[in-house]
């Protein structure tokens, strides 16, 4: 039987799933992107300009399927391509115009709601959260890929739950 702190933190981690994911379709919808879109439009703005595969590599994401939602945002105007100087089999995403105002509209909306909420916890709370998020999603990502599951995102090989017992021991 597992320990009841891992099953209640297990608990609380679907809980806080559930919030994100509510927040997150709350506050695209507004702004006419998906969840998905919002996050590469978001990568896009902090990379600046990037190659499908590396913001692939920074989403974590098939490159083939991060490519149909780079095609989606080309076409409505929030996305352009151009051919990297360096590499002329390689194509460079960049935010237009309109891609900045949707990215600003994004991170005003996101970055008052999370402040607001944020304001709502003790100030240790809050810092030791601010640490404590960035931390457990960066050791996340280095145990799926040291597991070998990769940048799939997925529940495929021996990430996620479905490991062996013992698997931690490794």
């Amino acid at each position: 039987m597992a320990d009841s702190s891992i099953r209640g933190f297990r608990k609380g981690l679907r809980a806080l799933e559930r919030q994100v994911e509510l927040a997150l379709v709350a506050q695209t919808e507004c702004c006419g992107v998906t969840p998905a879109q919002c996050h590469l439009l978001l990568a896009v703005e902090e990379a600046g300009e990037a190659s499908v595969g590396d913001l692939a590599a920074v989403l974590e994401l098939d490159s083939s399927t991060l490519s149909r939602t780079v095609d989606g945002l080309v076409r409505t105007g929030i996305l352009e391509r151009r051919e990297d100087p360096d590499n002329r089999r390689r194509q460079l995403v960049r935010l237009t115009v309109s891609g900045r105002e949707k990215a600003d509209a994004i991170n005003n909306l996101c970055d008052r709601y999370y402040d607001g909420l944020l304001a709502s916890l003790p100030a240790g709370e809050k810092d030791m959260l601010m640490a404590a998020l960035p931390l457990f999603a960066k050791t996340m990502s280095a145990w799926r890929f040291a597991e070998g599951s990769g940048a799939s995102g997925g529940s495929g090989g021996s990430g996620g739950c479905c490991r062996e017992s013992g698997a931690a021991e490794r």
